[in-house]
């Protein structure tokens, strides 16, 4: 929520300095009214901001994940994407790396559900088809799992990561022939 005194200084910065220092002659030190009043201000929209959970930085959704890469904790991770993800709903590299991260926390429902989020933004993007295929791995639902390489490889069937873990998904449905002759063929 944006206060009054936010609202203040914003339109203040906005005024040219010299307009500001004009306004503010009937104090006996107007420059040094100004800075008080500017760094009094200051304090307090920054008490505002900390206290609604942001700060004048973070209001681009992409600095969100910038601090994201420089954790190693899973749930400090997805608390920041999910800040970045409240700023911009259709931010797509949030839903992606949000889906990545409950993958491995083991949570591989929920990845599927950012990973199609993301793919209804971006619905050609081939390694989002790739990470649902590791997602669906992951449950066990190796079929499904299947369907999401083979839908890359008829994009793409060059893809060595998608013909892998296709070859290692058809080896936990216990197809060891299907599986040996795919990997045979990786290494051709």
């Amino acid at each position: 929520m944006i206060s009054c005194i936010m609202l203040r200084n914003q339109a203040w910065k906005m005024i040219p300095k010299g307009v500001r220092i004009y306004l503010q002659l009937e104090t006996e030190d107007s420059e040094m009214a100004e800075e008080s009043n500017t760094t009094e201000n200051a304090k307090i929209e920054q008490k505002e901001l900390e206290a609604a959970g942001k700060t004048e930085e973070t209001e681009d959704p992409g600095q969100f994940l910038i601090a994201a890469g420089k954790t190693d904790n899973y749930e400090d991770k997805l608390r920041l994407y999910n800040e970045a993800l409240n700023l911009d709903p259709m931010y797509f590299d949030a839903w992606l790396q949000k889906g990545f991260v409950l993958d491995r926390l083991g949570r591989s429902e929920e990845a599927l559900a950012c990973y199609n989020r993301a793919l209804e933004i971006e619905p050609e993007h081939l390694g989002i088809k790739c990470l649902k295929g590791f997602a669906y791995s992951n449950l066990k639902d190796y079929e499904k799992a299947i369907e999401c390489y083979d839908e890359v490889l008829k994009v793409n069937s060059e893809d060595v990561f998608s013909w892998y873990q296709k070859g290692s998904v058809l080896e936990n449905l216990g197809r060891y022939g299907e599986a040996m002759e795919l990997m045979t063929g990786l290494w051709r």
